[in-house]
């Protein structure tokens, strides 16, 4: 099937070129009301409607799955961000575990002379959804200052665990390394590998990794969820790799070895893959200096 969200690459390749102001100015007066009449025309989306179409791409009871989306791209949800949240809650039951990104940009307080982060009260940028659900109960959130994970089910607390002792955000104890350990699924609902945070666990995981992608470690001023403050050491990607790294190459890869399925989705469309798959793919592939920061593959 065409693809309905590969617009996202060439939105990437515009973006070196256009100022941010006119970036802005393109998507508040056309794209967003572009998708806004589409929606409106489409009517509304059950919550049960979407249990039918999760259970059609293969979740099922006492999976462990990590959601990318993008709420506007399906359509009119009767319940909003909430309705998406709770069909993904009722289809794995409680001995699932949902989890999702809650990635924020970086704080660096002046008066403190340092990067800041708040566990409670620092937003997520990855969209409406995971936002909503970083507010709802028993969601636990975990300790890195850009690219922490939200989950909440069996074992959520344990998940979410320990990220602020890691020598990255994907290092070997991290929770994205448990999502590869727990053999978790991905849905990317409207969106692409753009979206897709499992492709960083090959450059820990494969430790000949041909490219240097993490910065040194920097002072970071931590508020937990119960008001208490540690200093930790944290790294991020450096700055530049967003100018030679291409995501959806990888899509031929993981169509090819047949490892991702694409399924319609409302108005858009969901892509399903498994984090170990993901990472395994991507060192067989970086064995061959293959990688999204390359210009091979």
């Amino acid at each position: 099937m065409g693809s309905k969200v590969r617009e996202s690459r060439i939105k990437a390749r515009i973006k070196h070129f256009l100022p941010f102001a006119v970036q802005k100015f393109l998507y508040g007066n056309i794209v967003k009301k572009a998708r806004l009449l589409r929606i409106q025309l489409q009517g509304k989306i059950t919550k049960e409607g979407i249990k039918k179409e999760l259970q059609k791409a293969g979740l099922k009871k006492g999976d462990a799955v990590i959601v990318h989306s993008s709420l506007s791209r399906i359509g009119y949800i009767d319940g909003g961000a909430k309705a998406l949240i709770d069909a993904f809650l009722d289809v794995i039951g409680s001995k699932g575990l949902l989890v999702m990104p809650a990635f924020s940009a970086l704080h660096y307080d002046k008066k403190k002379k340092m990067h800041v982060f708040d566990v409670k009260r620092t937003p997520c940028y990855t969209g409406s959804v995971p936002e909503t659900f970083r507010h709802m109960k028993n969601v636990f959130r975990s300790v890195s200052p850009t690219h922490s994970l939200i989950a909440k089910g069996k074992n959520a607390k344990w998940f979410a665990s320990g990220h602020e002792k890691c020598s990255n955000p994907y290092a070997g104890k991290s929770p994205f390394y448990r999502l590869y350990k727990l053999d978790a699924k991905i849905f990317l609902i409207g969106v692409d590998q753009l979206a897709n945070s499992s492709i960083h666990i090959v450059e820990d995981k494969y430790k000949k990794f041909p490219f240097k992608v993490w910065t040194k470690p920097n002072k970071v001023l931590v508020t937990f969820k119960n008001g208490s403050k540690k200093i930790i050491h944290a790294r991020w990607h450096l700055p530049n790799l967003y100018r030679i790294r291409d995501n959806n190459m990888l899509e031929k890869h993981f169509l090819d070895e047949h490892l991702m399925k694409i399924y319609p989705f409302f108005g858009t469309e969901l892509r399903v893959i498994k984090a170990r798959d993901v990472a395994d793919c991507m060192e067989r592939l970086a064995k061959k200096n293959i990688t999204i920061y390359s210009t091979k593959g």
